[in-house]
């Protein structure tokens, strides 16, 4: 086909008489400069990028100069089409490096991915990610990968074969995504080839037995967490998450992240501890810390130490016992299971003093984030009292609208002195069985200090205004209310902030 055939030029364009909105659109495009343009088609697949090509004669050889490539095919009949318009597009740069390269296929043919990937990283790729499902017997990657001086990137997924020893001396970014990783001395090894490593993700990823080579069933061993912790692979280290890793059975102690002196930042989604009875967390510059509970684990106690520990996170049904030895927490984030759940286990008493014992720890915290199954958890043991939240200024209500008349809220509110701002992020009602519903007792904060009050998701049902309808009334210091909702008109504001003596500010 002509090239003219392919442009769509100014005039083309006025000739089907677009509205002069698009017109307008069009040109602007037009004028903005290549490094923009650039800029806005690294964003773009690379099949996308390059069909930008018949747009004019100024785009017609831009895409070449693209410095982030994606190439994603999953279609097992369009593989040998796909292989073909990749290598046409990396035989066409006409850029020295690549910063970002992505491939997402099936594992069709091993000597065409192993040449794009050779080709990738003559580029000196800096942000490498490789997805490949395999079909047949899985393929070694190019040894180059793995000893490439300019990945400072490595993203890899369901890959099962990976060499001893690594050199990547600029590496800052590793995750590995269901991948079958040598036998944990060989990982080891390898991280120690990785001198900048910052941050590590490990998720559904399993040991290899060096007896058993690669196998499917019966499933490898579990990655043993406890293997991860060595000054000589991980000095740098300041970001570790794991997901769905199992400690070795039959450990009554453990201890780890100790030999991680700069980590700051530790994500625990969905690890078991097995049948270890404790596990200590201690690392010196630890500031943030993410925990969501394994439903299976059981039976251990998690004590977490650490100086600097800013922000805390916990996501679970509380199955294990949580100890936190840390008076420095800013911000504290707690999520337990649903009601109906502990109800079926019949973990009503544990599960109530597991999550007073740990709210207890976060007396000092100045933000607070609860769920409303959080707060119906603490019902569970009402004999037990709350502490009093010196400097907690911010209370947050997340995942369900909170029912004003829950016992629990108003035993929390009482708590909290100097509370500034009260945020319910899905919303508060109030039954209409509850007609002659009050605070009481009306706790302090209502009268002294409360500022501030956000609704969300806030539709003026009758439940709503009920329950709003009772918070203005007690809020005898409210300045603003910040009210967000679908259904929400400035008319209706106006109807809610008529005879308030606060501002009613729509989000």
């Amino acid at each position: 086909m002509r090239e003219s055939d392919h442009e769509i030029d100014a005039k083309s364009l006025k000739q089907k008489k677009l509205p002069n909105n698009m017109d307008e659109e069009i040109n602007m495009i037009e004028n903005l400069p290549d490094a923009m343009l650039l800029h806005i088609l690294s964003f773009l697949p690379a099949k996308d990028a390059l069909k930008t090509s018949i747009l004019s004669k100024r785009w017609r050889h831009l895409w070449m100069s693209v410095s982030n490539l994606y190439f994603e095919e999953w279609r097992p009949d369009k593989f040998v089409m796909f292989m073909n318009s990749a290598e046409r597009a990396m035989m066409c740069r006409d850029v020295p490096r690549i910063e970002k390269f992505s491939l997402s296929s099936h594992m069709l043919n091993s000597a065409c991915i192993n040449a794009l990937i050779s080709n990738a990283l003559s580029f000196k790729v800096q942000d490498f990610s490789l997805r490949l499902v395999y079909v047949g017997v899985p393929i070694l990657l190019p040894h180059h990968l793995f000893s490439c001086p300019t990945l400072t990137v490595l993203n890899l997924e369901e890959v099962t074969q990976f060499p001893c020893t690594a050199c990547l001396p600029n590496l800052k970014k590793v995750r590995l995504s269901c991948c079958l990783l040598p036998h944990q001395q060989s990982l080891l090894q390898f991280f120690s080839g990785c001198p900048k490593l910052q941050k590590l993700i490990l998720n559904r990823c399993f040991w290899r037995d060096a007896n058993l080579g690669f196998i499917s069933t019966p499933m490898p061993e579990p990655v043993d967490i406890t293997q991860l912790s060595s000054t000589t692979c991980l000095p740098d280290l300041k970001e570790l998450e794991l997901s769905f890793c199992l400690l070795p059975y039959g450990q009554s102690m453990v201890q780890f992240f100790g030999d991680c002196p700069k980590l700051q930042k530790l994500t625990l989604k969905e690890c078991q501890w097995g049948l270890a009875k404790c596990l200590y967390i201690s690392t010196p510059m630890l500031e943030s810390l993410v925990i969501c509970d394994a439903t299976s684990s059981s039976g251990c106690k998690v004590v977490i130490s650490g100086a600097n520990i800013k922000s805390f996170s916990y996501h679970g049904d509380l199955t294990t016992t949580y100890c936190l030895c840390s008076s420095s927490i800013v911000d504290a984030c707690i999520h337990v299971s649903s009601k109906g759940m502990i109800e079926r286990e019949g973990r009503e008493k544990e599960v109530a003093h597991r999550l007073h014992k740990l709210i207890m720890e976060c007396c000092n915290v100045k933000h607070l984030e609860l769920s409303p199954d959080t707060l119906e958890a603490l019902a569970y043991a009402e004999e037990l009292d709350l502490p009093v939240f010196q400097r907690l200024t911010r209370l947050e209500l997340k995942r369900k609208s909170v029912d004003l008349s829950c016992r629990a809220l108003n035993r929390l509110l009482q708590k909290l002195p100097h509370l500034d701002c009260l945020d319910f992020r899905m919303g508060i009602f109030l039954s209409k069985k509850h007609k002659n519903f009050a605070l009481d007792p009306l706790p302090p904060c209502f009268l002294t200090q409360l500022k501030i009050i956000k609704i969300h998701t806030f539709s003026l049902t009758d439940e709503e205004l009920h329950a709003v309808g009772i918070l203005f009334r007690v809020s005898t210091v409210l300045e603003k209310v910040y009210i967000s909702g679908g259904r929400l008109n400035q008319n209706k504001i106006s109807m809610l902030a008529r005879e308030s003596k606060f501002e009613i500010i729509s989000m």
